[in-house]
């Protein structure tokens, strides 16, 4: 793993300051002209009306004067030109491009990286910020490299940073998280990096369908990519996603064991009309509702899991490894040993490894998942069926959570607070939740010891975190 520290902020700013994105000038227009739009003055709004009617002059459409009061407020919305150049200054945390329009206004600009100066082609304008979508880099980052996916060239959402370098990549989404820390006030050492070995095979897989097909979200786009190969999933994935047919489905759910060779697809609606190899297992989602259930099995850190289609489970096994490593690395650190709690438990994927020796309570409220963890844990385990939020608390000295993306709110703190953990370690899929939840954590006596950012998805913007918290009340 590599540590991540001052280094941070050797290039132009990889993510927006604390509490840049909301200065906007509320009240005024976005004035968006052909030409480089740099960060405004003082007299920025007053810049901006002078540019739109030299637009209005050579043909441009540009905000008519309308304004009432001051300069720059209260005025109509404006009429704009599509396209426009913007030297990119940051990156947001859902891992586009952070620029400002001659007024202030936020522009993010898909595909873009920091110091870049691009013209981009604005689709959405909304009264605090506007959306563009990257159309050519004039001057490039020294991290973008050559995109070699057709599809993605094609428009395909599946993997939104197939132009960054992979260690870019890791700097990005350490400095996204960083930043959210900050926002919410948090004192946080230096994170490391954990990067996969591999970046081929993701093993769950959703995706749309057309005329049968299968494919991906085109990005800032309703329209569908149907792609021939994906280099992003595993090989036995990629078969039922090229060549799997799925009749009038609106929706398809891969699901593979790339270590068992069982593989699923959940069609949504049910059809009959689906055509897959026979290895596979099809199940509709109407059938599901109905009580049937359906699961494969998978391999990881040295053992067998059961995992049913609605089951939550990591997208591929060695992300599942390098989370079960970093945890495990936590609790050999800062636990002693005594009961834990896998909140938030899926299938049972901590409380079956880094648990084993301890006494387990795992808390699901998804009933697929709460047997499939009774399955793997067996009888030395503890399951409930419950929202965390209701857990009734027993003493623990470890508290493993690992809650949707949503994060796990005060309400899911308290109970889990009130076992009295020595160490709450807490995987977090979103940064922002991670950051409310650590401020949470922090006012009530924990203090962020250590984290990592673990890159469970590599080439898109998905931000995996895994923090340890311990006790510094006792």
């Amino acid at each position: 793993m590599d540590p991540v520290g001052a280094g941070l902020g050797d290039r132009p700013a990889l993510v927006a300051q604390a509490g840049s994105v909301g200065r906007q000038h509320r009240g005024s227009d976005l004035h968006i002209h052909v030409g480089t739009i740099d960060e405004p003055g003082p007299d920025g709004a007053a810049r901006g009306r002078a540019n739109s009617r030299a637009n209005n002059r050579s043909g441009g459409l540009a905000a008519a004067d309308t304004g009432v009061g001051k300069v720059g407020r209260y005025r109509r919305w404006c009429r704009y030109r599509r396209v426009v150049e913007l030297r990119v200054t940051a990156t947001a945390r859902d891992g586009v491009g952070v620029a400002r329009g001659c007024d202030g206004r936020v522009v993010f600009v898909e595909g873009a990286l920091p110091g870049e100066l691009v013209t981009a082609e604005v689709h959405t304008v909304d009264r605090r910020w506007a959306r563009a979508r990257l159309i050519d880099v004039i001057e490039a980052s020294p991290d973008r490299v050559p995109v070699a996916c057709e599809h993605h060239l094609e428009g395909c959402g599946g993997c939104d940073m197939l132009h960054v370098d992979a260690r870019a990549q890791m700097r990005m989404k350490a400095s996204i998280v960083v930043d959210q820390l900050t926002r919410h006030g948090v004192d946080a050492p230096a994170p490391q990096l954990r990067m996969l070995d591999v970046d081929r095979g993701r093993t769950t897989v959703r995706a749309k369908v057309v005329d049968g097909r299968a494919g991906f979200m085109a990005r800032s786009s309703h329209e569908v990519v149907i792609p021939d190969d994906c280099g992003a999933v595993d090989d036995a994935a990629e078969e039922l996603l090229v060549e799997g047919r799925y009749g009038d489905a609106d929706g398809v759910f891969i699901r593979v064991g790339s270590r068992t060779g069982e593989r699923m697809v959940v069609v949504n609606p049910t059809v009959g009309e689906v055509s897959v190899p026979d290895d596979v297992m099809v199940v509709g989602t109407d059938e599901l509702d109905s009580d049937r259930r359906a699961w494969i099995h998978e391999e990881v850190s040295g053992r067998r899991w059961r995992i049913s289609a609605r089951s939550f489970f990591q997208n591929r096994p060695a992300g599942a490894e390098a989370l079960v490593a970093e945890v495990d690395e936590m609790l050999e650190a800062l636990a002693t040993d005594g009961p834990m709690v896998d909140a938030y438990a899926g299938v049972g994927l901590f409380g079956g490894t880094v648990g084993d020796g301890r006494r387990v309570t795992a808390i699901e409220r998804s009933a697929d998942a709460a047997a499939d963890a009774r399955v793997n844990l067996g009888i030395g385990a503890k399951v409930l069926k419950i929202p965390v939020e209701k857990w009734r608390a027993s003493p623990a000295s470890v508290v493993v959570a690992d809650p949707s993306r949503s994060g796990l709110g005060d309400t899911a703190v308290r109970p889990l607070l009130s076992s009295r953990p020595q160490l709450v370690v807490l995987v977090s899929c979103d940064p922002s939740s991670f950051a409310k939840d650590a401020r949470s954590l922090v006012d009530s006596c924990y203090a962020l010891d250590r984290w990592t950012v673990v890159d469970l998805f590599p080439l898109t913007s998905h931000i995996e975190t895994v923090a340890a918290f311990v006790n510094v009340a006792v």
